[in-house]
């Protein structure tokens, strides 16, 4: 389905290319300008991005320290709580006994297979 998607969206960028050769380089140049203006951004607008880089900067520090308090404070849950409740939280068996989680039958020599006698057998029947 991604497939049929992706091509349909092709489809429809080819689709909307101009087919004339004149038309075709005034779009080429037009990308390439549009893509040198956005390189060349801090260029022209020195002082903007040396702000947005120490904004930047700030907020991978506040991110790292997040994810590090994070980590820190699960560990200590995981630490404090001990391995048996750890345990007891990872099977949850809600209002299940023990004995309801035990199969009660197991495959084996009681069972017959209709291929190998010819004729289904059933067996306990009345």
């Amino acid at each position: 389905m991604g497939l049929l998607r992706l091509g349909m969206i092709v489809a429809v960028g080819v689709a909307l290319l101009p087919a004339d050769s004149e038309q075709q380089e005034m779009l080429y140049n037009r990308a390439a300008l549009a893509a040198h203006w956005t390189v060349t951004f801090c260029d022209r607008n020195g002082a903007t991005c040396e702000q947005a880089s120490a904004l930047w900067g700030t907020f991978k520090k506040k991110a790292q320290f997040a994810a590090q308090l994070a980590y820190d404070t699960v560990s200590e849950q995981i630490a404090s709580s001990g391995d048996q409740q750890l345990s007891d939280a990872r099977i949850e068996t809600g209002t299940l006994k023990p004995g309801d989680l035990e199969p009660t039958w197991r495959g084996g020599a009681q069972s017959s297979h209709a291929k190998a006698s010819g004729r289904l057998v059933v067996k306990g029947g009345s």
